[in-house]
């Protein structure tokens, strides 16, 4: 029977430590690795590259907000489920934003934690009823940008011509493609598309393959030799 691979990173001994006990009785679950700081955590992700990671948000060196950014940009399939003391709204909302598939309040029940993991190992999210609104607002904002994109897009071929290759994108790469043309970073594409920049990533991987160029700056003078 394959297990599920978890690092566990929290500064209190005692938290890590009780996870990894009750994981451990659990047969389809491996601690990998436990940790207690955000630069650590990073590395033994590098090391180990489990399926879950189960952050805490406040760790020394470099807290778990930043290090969930940067493992989501650099290893989007890891989930990761944030480990708080409470219904920190702000903190769970800009870890979501940033690619972390819920929270887990530390302190509940067993039988809370594991429904909690296998939400997340699904690919669900699991957050306080008090962010909904964000995340429905963020989800409008998302289809009316590709909305609008599309009314952009459905010109007559006669007054924008248009590149095959470019034709052959999806809206959503060609609302990451037009962000890439104004000079954005790919922290700020995902910002303004609500998007993790590990996702955007993936985006441009894809986007580089289909226009069949080596990278972003032989991307950005594409487009500017075609119109998009």
């Amino acid at each position: 029977m394959s297990q599920t691979t978890i690092l566990i990173a929290d500064d209190q001994p005692l938290i890590r430590d009780g996870l990894a006990a009750i994981l451990g009785m659990e047969e389809g679950y491996k601690v990998v690795a436990t940790t207690g700081d955000g630069i650590a955590t990073i590395e033994q992700v590098q090391l180990h590259r489990p399926q879950l990671v189960m952050m805490d948000i406040h760790m020394p060196k470099l807290d778990g907000l930043e290090a969930t950014k940067r493992i989501k940009a650099e290893f989007p399939e890891i989930k990761v489920l944030i480990l708080t003391s409470f219904e920190d709204e702000a903190y769970i909302w800009e870890a979501i934003r940033h690619g972390a598939s819920g929270y887990l309040v530390k302190g509940v029940e067993t039988k809370k934690i594991l429904s909690t993991i296998q939400v997340c190992l699904d690919g669900g999210i699991t957050y306080p009823l008090s962010i909904q609104p964000r995340l429905v607002q963020a989800l409008r904002s998302s289809e009316a940008q590709e909305e609008k994109a599309l009314e952009e897009n459905l010109q007559p071929i006669e007054t924008q011509p248009q590149d095959n290759k470019l034709s052959g994108l999806s809206v959503q790469e060609r609302n990451i493609l037009r962000n890439l043309k104004q000079g954005k970073s790919n922290q700020a594409i995902a910002s303004d598309m609500f998007l993790t920049t590990g996702t955007v990533k993936n985006y441009l991987s894809a986007i580089y393959k289909k226009l069949n160029v080596s990278g972003r700056s032989e991307t950005i003078a594409y487009l500017h030799e075609n119109d998009l």
